[in-house]
């Protein structure tokens, strides 16, 4: 039956979440989790993503390691602006950054990292083209802010890589 696929894992995840809210596990907070979960599944529906990327647990490691490493310095630079405020360091613009290649999931790792960091804001991104305008506070060299953001976008691709059918060669 098509609803009870579709309810699957994210249906006893919600519902759970559902039960955790109310604080007690009774009987009507479970049916009341169960048919909230089913209602919101049915209107709308998860898309069936689960084989368009392969995970990497290491790459994924090295690309939290680094994502944190920039939220550390960054902050930082953005508290010494704050401190100390000189024209380099309040030099701001949005910069475009062509992402050739790039998966609507990796744009949406790198779009939200780059959010994430302070000093820095994801303005818009498009997948076709792959695209991201991003604001950036003490921006200086723009090839080089481009180069560290398809740095980020290289270690989110090797995080998730895509999933080709290039035919028939099977793992």
């Amino acid at each position: 039956m098509n609803v009870v696929r579709r309810f699957g894992p994210w249906g006893v995840v919600l519902t759970v979440i559902w039960v955790l809210l109310n604080g007690e596990p009774t009987v009507g907070n479970v049916l009341g989790g169960l048919a909230l979960s089913s209602l919101v599944l049915v209107a709308f529906p998860l898309a069936d993503t689960r084989s368009s990327h392969r995970f990497h647990p290491l790459a994924t490691m090295r690309l939290a390691a680094h994502v944190a490493w920039s939220l550390v310095t960054s902050s930082i630079e953005v508290a010494v602006t704050a401190l100390a405020p000189t024209p380099a360091r309040l030099r701001c613009g949005i910069v475009r950054i062509d992402l050739p290649g790039a998966t609507p999931l990796t744009i949406t790792l790198v779009a939200n990292a780059i959010t994430l960091t302070p000093g820095t804001l994801t303005v818009s991104a498009t997948p076709d083209p792959a695209v991201l305008h991003v604001h950036a506070l003490g921006l200086g060299d723009v090839d080089e802010f481009r180069a560290s953001i398809r740095d980020l976008h290289e270690r989110a691709t090797a995080a998730f890589t895509p999933i080709t059918d290039a035919g028939g060669d099977d793992e």
